[in-house]
């Protein structure tokens, strides 16, 4: 292979991960997205870039290739943070890089599962018996 289809190939792949990061399959076509669910991710989107500066925004695209639920539990947190008044300025990638560890913690937490081991005693179960008479 030379160099030329190398590279076509690469961006050809690069361009497949992208639509497949934000959400849109290059095998289906736009038809399975209402109107609605279109305008709220497109509202969504437009907020999110005006909140996010650039580094953060970036910072978010690589989190999404890898981890897209995480990426969009992260979006939806500084959703509802502009929405209720919190956010005081733009949110950079060090802001971002804490929210990803927060999340992380939380979804740890939720995955966390404990086995309690309740032995239950018979009425003829004692104590004090002794098994070596």
């Amino acid at each position: 292979m030379d160099d030329a289809e190398l590279n076509a190939i690469r961006a050809a792949r690069l361009a497949e991960i992208q639509k497949s990061a934000s959400g849109i399959s290059p095998s289906t076509s736009g038809s399975s997205v209402t109107p609605q669910e279109q305008q709220r991710s497109d509202a969504h989107s437009a907020m999110l870039s005006q909140i996010l500066e650039p580094e953060a925004r970036d910072r978010l695209s690589r989190v999404r290739i890898v981890r897209p639920d995480r990426a969009q539990a992260v979006e939806d947190y500084i959703v509802r943070m502009a929405q209720s008044g919190q956010l005081r300025k733009k949110v950079g990638e060090e802001e971002i890089v804490e929210i990803l560890d927060g999340v992380s913690r939380d979804q740890q937490k939720q995955q966390e599962t404990k086995i309690i081991f309740d032995r239950r005693r018979l009425a003829e179960d004692s104590e004090d018996d002794d098994f070596f008479d």
